[in-house]
């Protein structure tokens, strides 16, 4: 446990988005967001002042990689985040304080195993022996290692891992330092309205790829209220990708050009509509993070895990409660 806690508090002082909380920042929800097209819902709300009509006192920071906001949440500087299912499944497995809140949404359509545009690489089987490019631990890596492999009848050291952050992948391939990559929209579509990469499939036939919202313990029992105002602005986020998808996109492009991404709305209408809502904990989402969990030990990233099914940290009450007062439904 004293090695986890070093390796969590040495990520969580490197995603530098937050001090450590003080008695002024105490009703202030502080709020992670994604720097890849599933942290775009916390964009918008902030953007649209969805939040700020509902009362809430909050600040964002911006997060290149989910495990980071896992890190920041479990050091108590992040009040609320997404990461992925297998690096919540990791930590909780190891002991860690972290809560499932809910869902963020079905991303698999919104994640490419892609090539340098000049590359001969048609499927994955050309890829064999490559150096690939994604992030050790993390969900994609996860569904990359325990579905999309197997697939192809081949194994994990057939597929050199480069463990590099979602937007540093694009880079790695066009340096020639990476044969493939495993990249997240909206990074994909730019890299390859670019001309500078291609994609080889995404990973729907495989996995049904999600992120998990997650919460800190402690900001969750003692403001709960906090909670409330910040899911009624998100899911007004969600209720405009559904309704207005176009205008989502053009808050989403701005937001994007301010730091330097230089998206354009011609494809990023098109892109966003990859999102799929799906935020709901049943139980098959918890059955579910029992088998990645297994899985997680054969490949020997943990060495046990909890029942999901039975846990106290997965809990999304507020969310479905605050769903059920909008009337908003998956």
């Amino acid at each position: 446990m004293k090695k986890l806690t070093g390796l969590l508090l040495g990520a969580a002082l490197l995603a530098g988005s937050f001090a450590l909380a003080t008695s002024a920042d105490a009703a202030k929800l502080r709020i992670g967001a994604h720097r890849s097209l599933w942290g775009s819902f916390e964009v918008i709300a902030d953007r649209m002042g969805y939040w700020k009509a509902e009362g809430l006192d909050y600040k964002v920071g911006y997060y290149k990689q989910g495990k980071l906001m896992r890190n920041a949440i479990i050091q108590g500087n992040l009040d609320t985040g997404t990461t992925g299912f297998s690096p919540f499944t990791t930590a909780l497995s190891k002991g860690a304080k972290v809560q499932a809140i809910g869902v963020t949404a079905n991303i698999c359509a919104a994640v490419s195993i892609v090539v340098p545009v000049k590359s001969k690489a048609k499927t994955l089987a050309d890829v064999k022996g490559m150096v690939f490019a994604n992030k050790k631990g993390t969900s994609t890596d996860f569904a990359f290692q325990s579905y999309v492999i197997p697939a192809y009848g081949l194994k994990s050291s057939d597929f050199p891992l480069l463990s590099v952050r979602a937007t540093e992948r694009i880079a790695a391939l066009i340096s020639g330092n990476a044969g493939a990559a495993m990249v997240g929209e909206p990074q994909t579509t730019i890299a390859v309205e670019k001309g500078l990469v291609r994609r080889l499939e995404n990973l729907c036939k495989y996995d049904k790829t999600r992120m998990m919202h997650i919460g800190n313990p402690a900001t969750v029992k003692a403001h709960p209220e906090m909670y409330v105002k910040y899911f009624r602005g998100w899911i007004k986020s969600h209720q405009l990708l559904k309704n207005d998808s176009l205008k989502y996109a053009k808050v989403y492009v701005k937001a994007l050009n301010e730091v330097g991404d230089k998206a354009k709305l011609s494809y990023m209408k098109h892109v966003v509509k990859k999102l799929k809502s799906d935020f709901f904990i049943n139980m098959d989402t918890k059955k579910y993070l029992n088998d990645m969990a297994s899985k997680q030990v054969k490949l020997g990233w943990i060495k046990k895990h909890p029942d999901f099914t039975k846990i106290k940290l997965v809990d999304d009450s507020i969310l479905r409660k605050v769903a059920a007062e909008m009337g908003f439904k998956n």
